[in-house]
């Protein structure tokens, strides 16, 4: 491979019309907040080292860079460079640039304010030659011109990273457009709180330090290579300031460079990677392990997810690719976009269906976002991801079955989750497989199993001594627990006939909106006071919740002065509780075996 490196102040490559473009398969931004830290320590330690005066000024050495050289058809002696690696650091220096200009406009107004046109003529030709160095030039092609921007990163950051240096307010959406933001604003802050000056001479002469850092100190290598496949390589095993290329990024590389020949399936794949790296990396890689599970009934590797997608889902890398493999990866990638639309949802406890059917009601909706989010079981994505395949239905049955068995086994069991994650891969298989014959029934019955050899009755009702009050929060087991027994307490009332099933799906009770109230006051003093119910107040027997419409007043009150409370409240729980004569340690102990008995009829699957 032919390569010329080049050793030269960073100003020495934004020379005459310089055309820097960020190859589509390079990662978006990815700089965070500890490596811009770093960028304007460095720029502070220059700037300072220069202020002593001459023959104080110090090198920062930043690397190398790799770059793709061709010429521009069209203009003499023009070239354009692709950064194999290095976009963090340009696209740094360019956001360093950028706001040296952005001061020197607001230095521009002020003078025109003043009627200083002496410095308003300097500040107007400085701004003019770091705009056509950095930012953009004016470039003549067969006769026409046209305006270029120095530096267009790819295809997701392109539009807003051009209009972030140009200050036109972009507005972000997504992760790598929040970075860009983020380090502009630090970096122009500390340029800010560096050339404060009293003088507008003094803080001109301030601010072109800054220029002579970059044209001067900050150093690096430039190592300009003629082959865009040997590019490709590179990119795969070059990192930028110790930046690790993501598991994603390394996904998006390899599939571009396999369809590198296949200009249209290699557009559609890009933009297909663009929407699906929207992501920070570590939510990205969730959703790499959780869809790897759920088509495969295993996890990918600690260490080897990107092998193992390339393995499982992108075979042909193995082989000379022709179209019908140029055609697959693009449809795998199709596939893999859609998935992730749905993990997102589903991950966010978010309904992963469009349009619902006339059955499908918010109260069935609401049990993904109990299971995901307030119980926090995204172990069971892969399952879910799966299932999303059954149609709505059939999900939201899975979803509730999941949602019943994981809180008796695991939240109030605190039993192994291991042998109940290898369920849920090898049933994510079949689910994927054989969808329309695939029967519910086969899960549930394996869960039961599990539940009686792990979590019966005897288990569950000893277990559930634990869910109690905790001073400083962690009570939304607590809550959920109570909320579940109150959606099914009509049936359970009925004689339990059938399966567990909530007869007034109209009753939904927001969970962040609902408290978890004491029955004998948490914090009862004077008459109310009571020695023998003190030790049990935080206990599961003493505990019920109020909906957000519920008078709440009176909570450290004596029971009778409670009694109309309980007795107007939407909770049917707390109406049970208002008929009650007297509340002392006999109520409590009854009170306890009636919410077991119920939870064990209801938490079944």
């Amino acid at each position: 491979m032919r390569v010329e490196p080049e050793y030269a102040a960073v100003g020495k490559f934004f020379g005459r019309d310089p055309m820097y473009r960020i190859p589509k398969y390079q990662r978006s931004y990815a700089w965070e907040n500890h490596e811009v830290q770093d960028f304007i320590k460095d720029l502070t330690n220059c700037y300072e080292k220069r202020r002593l005066g001459p023959g104080n000024e110090i090198n920062h050495f930043f690397g190398g860079i790799v770059s793709v050289e061709r010429k521009v058809t069209g203009v003499v002696h023009q070239h354009e460079y692709e950064l194999v690696d290095g976009q963090q650091r340009f696209a740094t220096f360019i956001l360093f640039i950028a706001s040296v200009i952005s001061v020197y406009e607001e230095m521009l107004e002020e003078a025109k304010n003043n009627g200083d046109t002496t410095n308003e003529k300097i500040i107007e030709n400085r701004i003019s030659k770091l705009s056509e160095r950095f930012i953009q030039f004016d470039q003549e092609v067969n006769r026409n011109t046209f305006t270029i921007d120095v530096l267009e990163l790819s295809k997701s950051d392109k539009a807003f990273f051009s209009n972030l240096i140009k200050r036109n307010n972009p507005t972000p959406s997504r992760d790598s457009h929040h970075r860009l933001i983020s380090a502009f604003d630090q970096i122009l802050a500390k340029i800010k709180s560096l050339y404060a000056a009293h003088s507008i001479t003094d803080r001109l002469d301030n601010l072109e330090e800054f220029q002579k850092i970059i044209d001067n100190d900050f150093t690096l290598i430039h190592i300009i290579t003629y082959d865009e496949r040997e590019a490709y390589k590179l990119f795969q095993v070059l990192n930028d300031r110790g930046k690790s290329l993501t598991e994603g990024d390394l996904l998006r590389a390899k599939t571009l460079e396999l369809l590198e020949g296949f200009s249209t399936q290699q557009n559609l794949v890009e933009n297909l990677w663009d929407d699906i790296l929207i992501d920070t990396s570590k939510i990205t890689d969730d959703h790499l392990r959780w869809i790897y599970a759920s088509h495969y009934g295993t996890r990918a590797g600690s260490t080897t997810l990107f092998d193992d997608y390339m393995s499982r889902f992108f075979p042909q890398h193995n082989q000379t690719i022709v179209v019908t493999d140029a055609q697959a990866i693009l449809s795998t990638i199709q596939q893999l976009k859609e998935e992730f639309e749905i993990s997102r949802k589903i991950s966010n406890g978010i309904w992963p269906y469009s349009s619902s059917s006339r059955s499908i009601v918010q109260w069935d909706k609401n049990r993904l976002d109990l299971l995901i989010r307030e119980l926090g079981f995204k172990v069971t994505l892969p399952i879910l991801l799966s299932s999303y395949h059954l149609g709505e239905s059939k999900f939201s049955e899975i979803v509730q079955i999941l949602e019943k068995f994981l809180f008796r086994y695991k939240t109030v069991c605190n039993q192994h989750i291991e042998a109940v994650v290898t369920i849920f891969h090898l049933h994510s298989v079949r689910m994927r497989l054989n969808p329309a014959t695939y029967n519910i029934d086969d899960l549930k019955n394996e869960l039961r199993i599990i539940l009686n050899a792990r979590a019966n009755d005897t288990v569950f009702k000893s277990s559930l001594d634990t869910l109690a009050y905790k001073e400083g929060g962690g009570n939304k087991p607590t809550k959920y627990f109570l909320m579940a027994l109150e959606h099914y307490k009509r049936w359970y009332d009925n004689g339990t006939v059938g399966a567990p099933k909530c007869l007034d799906k109209t009753r939904i009770y927001d969970f962040s909106s609902t408290t978890i109230e004491h029955v004998y006051p948490r914090n009862a003093h004077g008459v109310v006071q009571n020695a023998n119910i003190e030790p049990f107040k935080n206990h599961l027997e003493n505990l019920t919740f109020m909906g957000p419409t519920d008078n709440v007043l009176g909570g450290n009150d004596d029971f009778l002065t409670k009694k109309p409370i309980f007795l107007a409240s939407s909770v049917s729980l707390n109406n049970d509780i208002g008929t009650l004569p007297q509340w002392t340690t006999t109520e409590l102990s009854t009170r306890k075996e009636v919410l077991k008995n119920m939870a064990c009829a209801i938490f079944v699957v």
